[in-house]
């Protein structure tokens, strides 16, 4: 492959295990994330256990008037402080419905097409330097390989998330990667099916659901983050809307998603992306603890660089850093005594 492609589509999964801090106990921590499931004494919100304090101060919206009504897929603002355990013990908490936002629309059509076009072609396709098109792959919609990474999909994705809304593709090429679009289309490569086992594949679509289900590309269109629009495909996504501003907007969009093949997504996306996918994970009852191991695999394959040569991870911390404090996060964030996950494992 080209140095573009592979850099794009290496970089996407590249963040895979990327962090969040260590677990501190006793500092004031604030949350803000999706009520992903909801627990005896506590909810998880950002992959962290929340649990309400007796005084919490609790504000809630239209019929919601307490903390125990709060639906599934609701918004969660709060703030607390880190218990010894990891548990974020919450004095305050605002929860609030996950309706359409800025730029959300733009950012789903321009998907959609993009989508489309991937399907009504075949195959997965990027501009390349010279501008020309590279072919990453060819696109299959059907067959064994596809099946599995539902089956995976179905399992790891959070209860509140429509399975008919999501639509599983595999991608001829032997690199390791993945990715989900904000329209929960998800893609992946045989390459890293072929090398990773179900545990494994699990983690790394736990992450890339995470991106969707965070909604990571419209959030960061609206910080107006930009991203290089690479590709006819992210030309068409835009080209469907008119409105000026809104186009520049869900340009932007498109950039995170439809040609997401980057690494587009910030350093605190990214280290959610971790810590809810994550999650996802332990709830399916897959196991967790191999992500870890995992990252270092990705380390062997690809390289570990410092903070300054290394162009497809930014400014985190080197590989074999990240999986050291990752080990140190699932110590400090699962006990499946205390916090048994949803699903069995096998």
């Amino acid at each position: 492959m080209k140095a573009r492609v592979r850099m794009g589509w290496v970089a996407v999964l590249g963040c895979v295990t990327c962090l969040a801090s260590p677990v501190q106990a006793g500092k004031t921590t604030k949350v803000e994330g999706i009520l992903e499931y909801r627990k005896q004494g506590f909810i998880v919100v950002d992959g962290q256990r929340v649990q309400p304090s007796p005084k919490m101060k609790f504000k809630g919206s239209g019929s919601v008037k307490k903390y125990d009504a709060i639906p599934a897929g609701w918004e969660i603002r709060a703030e607390g402080s880190r218990q010894p355990d990891g548990t974020i013990l919450v004095t305050k908490m605002d929860a609030r419905p996950n309706g359409s936002a800025m730029f959300e629309g733009e950012v789903l059509q321009a998907t959609n097409a993009a989508e489309k076009q991937y399907v009504s072609s075949g195959k997965i396709a990027d501009q390349g330097p010279d501008g020309k098109e590279q072919v990453l792959g060819e696109l299959k919609t059907t067959g064994p390989e596809v099946d599995r990474v539902r089956k995976i999909v179905d399992r790891v994705a959070p209860p509140y998330i429509d399975r008919k809304s999501i639509r599983v593709y595999v991608v001829e090429n032997k690199e390791w990667n993945a990715m989900a679009m904000a329209n929960y289309s998800i893609y992946v490569f045989t390459g890293i099916m072929k090398d990773l086992d179900d545990d494994e594949l699990a983690i790394v679509l736990g992450h890339e659901i995470a991106h969707a289900t965070q909604e990571h590309s419209r959030k960061q269109a609206k910080k107006g983050l930009y991203s290089q629009v690479g590709g006819s495909v992210a030309a068409l996504g835009a080209s469907q809307i008119d409105n000026g501003i809104v186009k520049d907007a869900a340009g932007v969009g498109v950039a995170l998603s439809s040609s997401a093949f980057n690494n587009s997504y910030s350093r605190d996306y990214e280290d959610q992306a971790d810590r809810v996918g994550l999650r996802y994970v332990y709830e399916a009852g897959y196991d967790y603890t191999k992500a870890p191991k995992l990252w270092r695999r990705f380390a062997d394959k690809y390289g570990d660089q410092d903070k300054v040569t290394n162009f497809f991870f930014g400014d985190h911390s080197t590989s074999q850093k990240r999986a050291a404090e990752l080990e140190q996060e699932i110590a400090h964030n699962y006990d499946p005594k205390k916090d048994p996950p949803q699903k069995k494992g096998g």
